[in-house]
């Protein structure tokens, strides 16, 4: 008897699948071998539709009924290994006729034919429908919302959902602490504010988060499993507590990949009564900084460490490789950026966050002995680009900022980094540019605020504080900051610290300082002015920036 073509396809699943659990990559594993033939026995038989995270945690995994996701989480956990153990056979068994494939935020597996099935559309066996990226799974606890679809794994750039934030009640000394069960608070009761700011704080960082370039925002997800489910590789989650006087917010972030929290930080503040607004807007702009600026927020540093092992594939897998290159300046790793930018460029003229960071990209390197001048034209032409590209985009009026300081245009340059600071987006970068187009006070305040709460920045921040420094006359502390730049092929390092050496009367040191600079820089040599006008709109201090070149030999 001819046995169907589906019989056929079931059998080379079943068969694929004993060599799977035979491998070494799950090295006997009983719990992951019996979840992987649980979910596909189930898909086989017709049942795919039907797995949710409760039926593999009693049926799997043993745990009784009325399982609790939130609490705990090793079907989420358990998952993600599984995911990952199959991505790792097949990655050593690049021929498999069958693959077993596992897409993120689904528990039914589906089927693949083809050794790279996963490198294009798979095409799938017709043994169980997939569930569409838009279907709601039936243990959700309310109805879709026209706006929860999911998002498709393919696309570039983080997926972040932001769960809503819970309100801790505290106890009160206020009359509302005795009123009778069952009533309502008072409207003005700290219980109510507290819900009033989780509620706003949980708005906010929606409305900032969906400015980030590259990030996208998956909406209304109410769990981490839901969250997952739909897409969201990121999962943001809060809480709020708000006594008489004080507010404490705690927030985590979660990798749904790995299973794992990746990131916790608590801001306490006091004093909020009459500010509560100011400080809310103040908390979720320091999150969104911590979280997702673009590149050195830490969902951005997570994808950085996973993506880096291939040439980029995307624009902002070129994005994600600024901060390696702002840490060293290493002149392989500045030619491969300039290639991948006009490369990508090239494909996509428009891309607005591409054309802001080539722009800096092309001035910065300009401050290195392997940057070419010539293409400062291009990054103003870019950078004004990006501008009209993206007007509410404040990594875009960073970097034109940026540009106009370094064309001499210091009240352009103080325009565009006020539109930045309203904006939002890397708030340290913005203090940078605030301070050394002439708006000291503010941007040493807003750069030594973000410098004391984050511990990933670049050493180029150093340059800003070492000016700074000089302008005040404390030229030890110019020199700590100098020093602390510590990339000896920027021409800012060398410079910073001729000038602080100069200034200490170490006249010698400054020399060396100062030849290590021409070598870097040769115009400085003829006309240090010229030089040091490009990095701060005041002066004053430029005038006594160039004299001290001249003690170090400099013009």
């Amino acid at each position: 008897m001819k046995r169907s073509p589906q019989t056929d396809q079931r059998a080379a699943v079943a068969a694929e699948l004993e060599r799977v659990v035979a491998s070494p990559v799950f090295g006997g594993s009983a719990r992951q071998i019996r979840l992987l033939r649980f979910l596909v026995g189930e898909v086989l038989a017709g049942g795919g539709a039907e797995l949710r995270a409760p039926l593999l945690a009693t049926r799997v995994f043993e745990r009784p009924e009325g399982f609790d996701s939130t609490e705990d989480s090793i079907v989420r956990v358990e998952m993600s290994k599984l995911r990952r153990a199959l991505e790792r056979y097949y990655a050593a068994s690049p021929a498999a006729a069958v693959r077993i494939e596992l897409p993120r935020g689904r528990y039914a597996p589906v089927f693949a034919t083809g050794p790279a099935a996963s490198a294009s559309a798979p095409a799938q066996l017709p043994v169980s429908p997939r569930p569409s990226m838009d279907s709601q799974p039936a243990d959700w606890p309310h109805p879709p919302s026209p706006r929860a679809g999911g998002i498709p794994a393919s696309a570039d750039g983080p997926v972040v959902a932001i769960l809503p934030f819970a309100s801790i009640a505290a106890a009160s000394t206020s009359s509302n602490a005795l009123a009778p069960a069952g009533e309502p608070p008072e409207p003005s009761s700290t219980g109510t504010r507290s819900c009033t700011v989780a509620r706003g704080l949980t708005d906010r960082l929606g409305d900032l988060f969906v400015r980030a370039p590259r990030v996208r925002v998956l909406s209304r997800a109410a769990t981490l499993d839901e969250a997952e489910a739909r897409g969201a590789r990121y999962v943001v989650e809060g809480c709020v507590r708000l006594v008489p006087g004080a507010l404490r917010v705690v927030v985590k972030l979660h990798d749904t990949t790995r299973g794992i929290q990746v990131w916790g930080r608590t801001f306490d503040r006091i004093d909020v009564e009459d500010r509560l607004f100011a400080v809310e807007d103040e908390i979720a702009r320091e999150i969104t900084t911590l979280l997702v600026a673009l590149p050195l927020g830490m969902v951005h540093a997570i994808e950085a460490e996973e993506r880096s092992l291939h040439a980029p594939r995307s624009a902002y897998e070129v994005l994600l490789r600024f901060p390696r290159w702002l840490a060293t300046f290493d002149r392989r790793l500045q030619a491969e950026l300039a290639d991948h930018c006009a490369r990508f460029l090239d494909r996509d003229p428009d891309d607005g966050a591409l054309l802001a960071y080539s722009s800096f990209f092309q001035v910065l390197s300009s401050w290195t002995a392997s940057g070419r001048h010539n293409g400062l034209c291009r990054a103003a032409e870019h950078a004004r680009r990006a501008v009209a590209l993206e007007p509410k985009l404040a990594n875009a009026h960073q970097v034109l900022a940026f540009v106009l300081l370094d064309a001499g245009d210091g009240a352009g340059a103080l325009a565009e980094a006020r539109i930045a600071l309203k904006l939002g987006g890397p708030l340290m970068f913005t203090g940078f540019l605030l301070a050394v187009a002439g708006d000291w006070e503010r941007g040493m305040a807003i750069l030594r605020k973000h410098q004391g709460w984050t511990k990933r920045y670049p050493g180029i921040v150093h340059h800003a504080l070492a000016l700074d420094a000089c302008r005040r006359g404390d030229y030890a502390a110019a020199l700590v900051e100098a020093e602390a730049v510590a990339t000896p092929t920027l021409a800012w390092s060398a410079l910073d610290r001729a000038i602080a050496l100069a200034r200490l009367g170490r006249s010698a040191d400054a020399r060396v300082a100062g030849s290590e600079l021409a070598a870097i820089l040769p115009d400085v040599s003829r006309d240090p002015r010229a030089v040091v006008r490009r990095m701060t709109a005041d002066q004053a201090l430029v005038d006594d920036l160039v004299d001290a070149l001249a003690l170090a030999g400099l013009g």
